[in-house]
């Protein structure tokens, strides 16, 4: 099937809020084999979602429409929807009664405006609304005698992949595959190493695939890692053998690298192989501001495993925290490999962790000294049997260093177990 994303909002074409939605929506309709013919974005105007829909019916076996759902003057897509497509507008007391109660269980008042969430449309199908107060809606049309199948979701994130996972992907799935068939999806995640270097180790294997039309496979790079994604249809058996293989053949050519499938992250992977050998962690971050710490303690339970955090982030805090002596920051500069070896050791003889970890760099776009530049960053893990480094030399970009420089780190733990 072949579908389109319209969504809808002014503060998506001024660049105020990023439209995550549309890549989120369609690496979901692709894995249930539907192709994304097209992504638009208009304004809060009926005039533009008509030759929005003008356009989009023309191809299109399905579109999900998203935003303009909410409370407020500016929120226009069921009644130029209504005007579009002749569909008169019903007011829902049932869905309103929805809205009220779900105000209520938050000890909240129903403003007054919510009321306008109740009208929706007459012959639609309507979505329930889990955790918001936007109903969904589902209709059928036909244009020039071609049936088209249109779902209309909130701009709210978390709403809209409520609706999506609950009613809209198992609605479209049924007509996107026959009952023998399978979509078989494997992402494989690696960190340390780049897209180009990664996809140069693994030509061979490109090659292979490259020679069975029914898979593909996809190199997703991001600043921190590389995903690899590997999918196609099975009908038999024997296909879901073969696709396991093929999958366990790729693992083998990322090598050390590799570090698990999706939806697995690297912070989930230590925090759980921390607590399964009962061993810990504490850190002492400079550099990335916490961000290590932020991203263990994202993983529920990490309190099993990480005994702390302290970001030392002025150079004296180096010294009167963890006992660093000025005469080594002095000979050796501050972002160094002797500097971020004291403090790894002296962290995780602090709290008596089973490891340490430090962080210290200049991430820019300011700093740098006569011993390491800007974008130069030192990681440092303290383990029972000694203590390993790794050194970054980075770009110019704050954001994206810290990000880097966290990953590395975790990356360099995972490497010592």
């Amino acid at each position: 099937m072949q579908g389109s994303l319209l969504t809808i909002g002014d503060e998506l074409l001024i660049g105020q809020v990023l439209n995550s939605n549309v890549q989120w929506m369609s690496e979901k309709l692709t894995d249930i084999n539907c192709t994304v013919s097209h992504h638009l974005t208009v304004g809060d105007k009926k005039a533009e979602i008509n030759k929005a829909l003008d356009y989009l019916t023309t191809s299109s076996n399905f579109i999900i429409i998203g935003g303009g759902l909410g409370p407020t003057h500016d929120d226009l897509t069921i009644e130029a929807l209504s005007e579009y497509f002749n569909i008169p507008l019903f007011y829902d007391e049932d869905w309103i009664q929805r809205v009220d109660a779900y105000f209520k269980s938050r000890n909240r008042v129903m403003s007054e405006n919510n009321k306008k969430q109740g009208y929706l449309l007459k012959t639609a199908t309507r979505i329930d609304n889990d955790c918001g107060t936007a109903a969904g809606q589902h209709f059928t049309t036909n244009i020039n005698s071609r049936s088209i199948e249109i779902f209309v979701v909130p701009g709210v994130p978390h709403e809209m992949k409520s609706m999506m996972e609950k009613y809209i992907l198992p609605s479209i799935s049924k007509k996107t595959l026959v009952a023998s068939e399978k979509i078989l999806k494997s992402t494989l995640l690696t960190t340390g190493l780049g897209e180009s270097l990664l996809a140069e180790r693994c030509d061979p294997f490109v090659q292979k695939i490259k020679s069975m039309p029914s898979y593909s496979l996809a190199f997703l790079p991001s600043s921190t890692q590389v995903r690899l994604r590997l999918q196609t249809i099975a009908k038999t058996q024997g296909e879901e053998v073969q696709f396991q293989n093929l999958v366990d053949e790729l693992r083998v050519f990322c090598g050390k690298d590799f570090f698990g499938f999706e939806p697995a992250t690297l912070e989930k992977n230590i925090v759980e192989h921390l607590k399964s050998k009962k061993q810990t962690l504490a850190i002492a971050e400079s550099c990335t501001g916490g961000l290590v710490s932020h991203l263990l303690t994202q993983v529920p339970g990490s309190s099993e495993a990480l005994k702390g955090s302290i970001i030392t982030y002025q150079t004296e805090l180096k010294t009167s925290e963890l006992g660093i002596p000025p005469e080594l920051i002095a000979t050796h500069g501050v972002v160094s490999e002797k500097v971020v070896i004291a403090m790894a050791e002296s962290i995780q003889k602090k709290w008596g962790a089973t490891y340490g970890m430090a962080t210290t760099g200049y991430l820019g776009p300011t700093g740098g000294d006569q011993f390491a530049k800007v974008g130069s960053v030192w990681i440092a893990v303290s383990t029972p049997k000694g203590t390993v480094t790794k050194s970054l030399y980075l770009e110019n970009h704050r954001e994206r260093n810290k990000e880097r420089s966290a990953q590395a780190a975790l990356d360099l733990l995972r490497r010592v177990f």
